[in-house]
């Protein structure tokens, strides 16, 4: 439960950092990069975190 705890902390961090990056560099295509990386990466972090699919791991709980 821990590490599913941590890993919404560190993409969220990650999160914020690409949005302060985008806040303060007035470009239209970072922008569009930027939204991309992130929706990417909540995708990643959606189907490691809340996927119950069994991935033959047995030293997850």
């Amino acid at each position: 439960m821990y590490d599913k705890i941590l890993a919404l902390i560190s993409f969220a961090m990650f999160a914020v950092f690409l949005a302060i990056l985008g806040i303060w560099v007035e470009s239209t295509s970072l922008k569009i990069v930027l939204i991309i990386t992130v929706l990417m990466c909540g995708y990643d972090f959606w189907r490691d975190a809340f996927s119950s699919r069994n991935t033959g791991n047995n030293d997850r709980n």
